[in-house]
């Protein structure tokens, strides 16, 4: 992110309060204004179906894991070990409470509308959207605090929740080995290796990855643009999509916040934690609905509808942090 857009991390007073909302307006107004062009370039067929799915790789493959390779810290550190544990195990608790929400929200359902449901809830958009808003409000700090809790959301998301729109069991070994060979997860490793040995990075090496890095935002946004191009405005009127959405952008960070709140987890930790479990659904979920046999029109609802009024609730989920922790309770 841009060291303009990276929020301080020390107690803000009134002043610096007023330069973090501008400073989260500015970034709130260029994403939208990336959004805006992916749209676009996507109704002109600049962004082709095809060439959506090959930046898509390109993000998954190699931006995004240069940006979690850089993200983390260089030198060992116990209390930042200890913060990591912490994050670990809220997403542990994020994953098992939004299971059981969804099984008794939507357990009677019919099963191709369940499936999506169920699914929505536990696999949100923590990277293309969550990385990006992560990295430009809180920094590096806050973007190793988002490896360590995607670790499990990944491997619980490839393993049960795949099994959702599947209907087969769940093969722990092979979501083992899919999660160990993903490019973000050899990263994530190989970050943690320098920061165990300390080893020193050649500088053409870190400067290659923070090039690659810069990407991050500029086609997170043009991709998201892309996908809800093809959104449909009466979806906007589907009651069980706005319950959907209360429960992802509203029930489920409340939740964290207030364990966070309760259990005094730091700060950098708390507003990681919290804005990744309020991030929309994850664009899987129409994807998967399309191939396994779901409610595709309503996965794509979810995900249009939800990535729409994040850009309503995460201003109001971060601001609320900010207030919390001017007053000392985070």
């Amino acid at each position: 992110g841009k060291e303009g857009m990276t929020v301080p991390r020390k107690k803000a007073e009134p002043q610096e309060a007023a330069s973090i909302e501008e400073d989260f307006a500015r970034l709130e107004g260029i994403m939208l204004l990336l959004v805006l062009c992916g749209a676009l370039l996507q109704k002109k067929q600049v962004i082709t179906p095809e060439g959506q799915s090959c930046l898509t790789d390109l993000l998954m493959d190699v931006i995004l894991p240069s940006n979690i390779f850089l993200s983390l810290p260089k030198e060992m550190d116990w209390a930042t070990m200890k913060n990591f544990l912490v994050a670990i195990v809220l997403s542990v608790a994020v994953m098992l409470g939004s299971t059981a929400l969804g099984l008794l929200c939507y357990g009677r359902c019919q099963e191709r509308e369940k499936k999506v449901f169920r699914y929505g809830l536990i696999n949100s958009n923590a990277l293309f959207i969550g990385l990006p808003v992560v990295q430009s409000l809180l920094g590096a700090p806050g973007v190793a605090q988002l490896n360590m809790y995607m670790l499990f959301v990944r491997l619980y998301c490839w393993s049960y929740g795949l099994s959702l729109y599947t209907g087969v069991k769940s093969d722990w070994r092979s979501s083992v080995r899919r999660l160990l060979l993903h490019p973000c997860m050899i990263a994530t490793g190989l970050g943690l290796l320098v920061m165990v040995t300390e080893w020193p990075v050649p500088a053409v090496l870190t400067e290659t990855a923070e090039y690659f890095s810069s990407c991050l935002m500029a086609l997170s946004m043009l991709l998201i643009g892309a996908v809800l191009s093809h959104i449909r405005w009466r979806e906007f009127f589907r009651p069980d999509v706005w319950g959907f959405t209360l429960l992802r952008l509203g029930v489920l960070p409340g939740a964290v916040l207030l364990a966070c709140v309760l259990f005094r987890v730091p700060y950098v930790v708390t507003a990681t934690c919290t804005l990744l479990s309020g991030m929309p659904a994850a664009s899987l979920t129409a994807v998967l609905a399309a191939r396994y046999r779901g409610d595709e029109e309503l996965g794509s609802a979810l995900v249009a509808i939800s990535t729409v009024l994040s850009a309503i609730t995460i201003p109001l989920w971060f601001f609320a942090l900010e207030a919390l922790e001017r007053t000392a309770i985070l």
